[in-house]
């Protein structure tokens, strides 16, 4: 009986253990993707606090974007609360030395081929406006700008 009990203690304390989340970093979604016209795009969404709900909301925002972009191609999707490099650059909105489109909940890093690149990002942030988000800007890399340089879209 002593060990019966020991058995149901033992495993009571697992299951509460499990509960606990060991790790309290959110976590981030990143999608990669690029275009057929030599466009390369790696998007950074706000923080979700489980990968579950991270990787819902890079689903929820893949699949309208694979609608609007049918030559697009979604390269990777991932949740991740161990972010660096652009990605980190992004997540916390720090400047970058690329085009960014930047919204409510999301960055986005924009290379492309240099005569149009500028014009594509603008084409992005106005997308995002008409879509139904209040603003959208696109923010050029300039050597010595200002945090927000670029064109700001509102509605």
């Amino acid at each position: 009986m002593r060990y019966f009990v020991l058995a149901l203690l033992m495993f009571a304390l697992g299951v509460l253990a499990s509960t606990f989340r060991l790790d309290p970093r959110p976590f981030h979604s990143v999608v990669r993707l690029r275009t057929a016209d030599g466009f390369f795009m790696t998007l950074v969404q706000a923080h979700a606090d489980s990968e579950k709900a991270c990787m819902e909301r890079a689903d929820g925002f893949v699949t309208p974007l694979e609608r609007a972009c049918p030559t697009c191609v979604v390269e990777s999707v991932d949740c991740s609360h161990d972010l660096a490099g652009i990605d980190r650059a992004l997540a916390d909105g720090t400047e970058v030395p690329l085009y960014r489109v930047t919204a409510a909940g999301v960055n986005m890093a924009l290379v492309g081929p240099p005569s149009l690149v500028r014009e594509r990002c603008e084409q992005i942030a106005e997308a995002i406006v008409a879509q139904g988000m209040k603003t959208a800007a696109c923010v050029y890399p300039q050597a010595g700008a200002a945090p927000r340089d670029g064109v700001a879209v509102t509605k």
